[in-house]
């Protein structure tokens, strides 16, 4: 009996056997050389702990600070600049390092990139990180506020409404959502001719 998969000695690396398409297999065996290729470039003999990297973590503290020290100052393209060398920074951990931490930074950095997004006019990445921020973090108001603004600021009034109903949904108390949607549901109104 032979495996659907073959293991080449010189790359390190898992393929498919010929006339194989299964998706499935094939997103793991890329997850499995990914894996692979971050456990033969140790140098140790031992991979190391999955406490995060102390070199990492400063370096990130270092960016973040300084990306938010400029959005203070109102230099919001050199804070978007500094928070996507912090996010890049972040994407050089290891894939055992602790997941939560990584998660965390991640969404951190995103909020603040997106802010500084939004300050800088740059819409169409602000509307990507509040979308992945709400994919994580369904239960902060802010991230419905930032997709929300982003698509006021686009046009997609529709889609607005439909952000901040739902985050209402989530915090039905939340005057900054019922602010903004009573903007939104004035602007539809003026686009429809209501108003």
């Amino acid at each position: 009996m032979s495996l659907p998969f073959d293991y080449n000695n010189e790359t390190k690396q898992v393929s498919l056997s010929e006339g194989i398409t299964d998706e499935a297999l094939l997103e793991e065996i890329n997850q499995l050389n990914r894996l692979i290729k971050d456990l033969t470039s140790i140098t140790t003999e031992v991979p190391e702990s999955p406490e995060p990297s102390l070199q990492i973590t400063n370096m990130l503290k270092k960016m973040i600070a300084g990306g938010v020290e400029s959005l203070k100052k109102k230099q919001f393209k050199d804070a978007v600049t500094k928070l996507t060398l912090a996010l890049e920074i972040q994407h050089r951990r290891t894939n055992w390092e602790h997941f939560g931490v990584q998660l965390s930074e991640t969404n951190g950095i995103l909020q603040a990139r997106c802010d500084a997004y939004i300050m800088n006019k740059q819409y169409i990445e602000a509307y990507a990180d509040a979308d992945m921020l709400l994919s994580t973090q369904v239960n902060t108001v802010d991230n419905f506020l930032r997709k929300a603004i982003a698509e006021l600021n686009l046009g997609k009034l529709q889609e607005a409404k439909v952000d901040l109903e739902r985050g209402l949904c989530f915090h039905e108390n939340d005057k900054r959502l019922a602010d903004h949607l009573g903007l939104v549901n004035h602007a539809i109104a003026v686009e429809n001719g209501e108003a």
